[in-house]
């Protein structure tokens, strides 16, 4: 018996070849005789895009027995036989239908319509796969992002459609590069990564051709600044990787969802940017009682920061520390301590998790704490200029009075400090008052700076709900797709 030889490598080139010189609406057609199975054949073309694309359908059977008619109403490029080989296999100038040799013998084709052919073992859908996903791009891709028009003052700028250059023609599979986008805050609604192009045998120049999509993938993105590599994996298919959350598997959609898809997200772009009033979030954080209820309220602030950060487009964060009042001779009386003072939400978080690491003073007076005096200060330092003052205090402990008191015989402020004048003074400023209480809470102060939102550090908390309860949230407009990044 003659050997079988398999030309698997002959057909890859023979496919690479072909859907290279694939332009404008010309089709790669293949015949493909699987062992076993009914011929197909199989026809490549571009979309409008670009896009390599296979179907198959089956051969008739009248055509499959005149090969004449197979060369001319069929036209293939070559012919594949796949599988293993069989009476159903293709060689040089004969086929086989794969019907009873002894009912119908094979035909002969002419020598003026023979095309090559080829004998492999691997399906012809698979090599397909296989070589479109390895063929080079014949147009540029770019990622659809916003930028806001020149000369506007920020957060008042005409949003403006753009493509960010991604892959240049030519490129192929494994290509990466790196992109900087903004999101900015969306809420629950999805912000959205479409891979467009431009059609490079257009008239028109580019700058003022329309943006066609060539894939759309989405997610609820925090917002923020963030830095990706975007991946090509294909024609047709970019993977992003940097981003915190997953973006969806775009699911093949047709061309007239794909279509129907970014008309919508064009139409949900804003004309204009609106940006919302800076929020300045002050957390007042009681620092005695323990290292176990400490770490309570540390842990139920930063995840109010993070909320924060997350809902608001301009946050700042004050963080200031507080203990009690020494009441020996030999004890330090420290004052409130500000640890950091219109910081960044991340830098915010740092100095709070820095104060799990501080030691009680044994001596330490545990009936009160010095918040009388972190308000009094704040009072006479806090403005509007970082914006909206928040103020959320994490803690237990009654303040000093600012007298002796003969009901509860806690020592007074050294400085004589009352805190319900203070407090008076930072109403005026148009604050937003918050608590974040111990279980075992004392005094009235506790109930007038919760007045808007209170919770228990002991028990669970809803932060995206606390935040929004304080104004926290932003009540801007959703932005569909991300920002090109400063």
């Amino acid at each position: 018996m003659e050997e079988e030889i398999y030309q698997e490598d002959a057909v890859h080139r023979a496919l690479s070849d072909e859907i290279a010189r694939l332009t404008g609406k010309r089709t790669l057609t293949i015949v493909e005789f699987p062992a076993g199975g009914q011929a197909v054949t199989w026809r490549v073309r571009r979309d409008e895009n670009g896009t390599p694309l296979a179907d198959r359908r089956p051969v008739e059977a009248a055509v499959l027995r005149d090969p004449d008619a197979l060369y001319r109403l069929v036209d293939p490029a070559f012919i594949v036989s796949t599988g293993i080989v069989s009476t159903g296999i293709v060689s040089t100038g004969i086929v086989r239908t794969g019907d009873d040799p002894a009912e119908e013998p094979p035909a002969e084709l002419p020598a003026t319509g023979q095309v090559p052919a080829y004998q492999c073992r691997t399906p012809l859908d698979q090599m397909l796969r296989e070589a479109i996903r390895l063929s080079p791009l014949v147009v540029a891709y770019e990622l659809a992002l916003l930028e806001e028009a020149p000369g506007q003052q920020p957060g008042t700028g005409r949003l403006e459609l753009i493509g960010q250059p991604l892959f240049p023609i030519g490129a192929s599979h494994g290509d990466k590069v790196l992109v900087r986008v903004h999101v900015e805050p969306a809420g629950s609604d999805e912000t959205c990564f479409a891979v467009v192009a431009r059609d490079p045998r257009s008239a028109v120049p580019p700058k003022d051709q329309a943006l066609a999509p060539v894939q759309i993938q989405s997610a609820v993105v925090p917002p923020g600044t963030w830095e990706l590599t975007a991946e090509l994996a294909r024609p047709g298919r970019v993977v992003f990787h940097g981003l915190p959350v997953e973006l969806s598997r775009p699911a093949s959609p047709s061309p007239e969802q794909l279509v129907a898809s970014w008309a919508d997200i064009k139409r949900r772009v804003p004309e204009r940017l609106t940006r919302t009033e800076p929020v300045h979030l002050i957390c007042l954080i009681e620092v005695c009682g323990g290292s176990d209820l400490l770490q309570l309220r540390i842990d139920r602030l930063v995840k109010l920061v993070n909320a924060a950060d997350a809902a608001s487009r301009q946050l700042a964060v004050t963080v200031v520390a507080y203990g009690p009042h020494s009441v020996t001779w030999a004890g330090q009386d420290e004052a409130p301590s500000v640890r950091a003072w219109a910081a960044p939400a991340d830098r915010a978080e740092h100095v709070l998790q820095e104060l799990a690491v501080r030691r009680p003073d044994e001596r330490e007076y545990l009936r009160a704490a010095q918040l009388e005096c972190a308000l009094a200060w704040l009072a006479g330092y806090l403005s509007d200029r970082e914006g909206r003052p928040v103020i959320v205090t994490a803690g237990g402990r009654p303040p000093h009075p600012h007298r002796m008191d003969p009901r509860t015989q806690i020592i007074p402020c050294p400085d004589r400090v009352n805190w319900r004048p203070q407090l008076d003074r930072l109403v005026e400023l148009g604050t937003t008052f918050g608590v974040l209480r111990d279980k075992t809470w004392q005094g009235d102060i506790w109930l007038a700076l919760g007045q808007k939102v209170t919770a228990t550090v002991d028990d669970p908390v809803d932060m995206p709900d606390f935040a929004a309860a304080l104004g926290l949230h932003d009540s801007g407009q959703a932005v569909p797709l991300p920002l090109i990044a400063g």
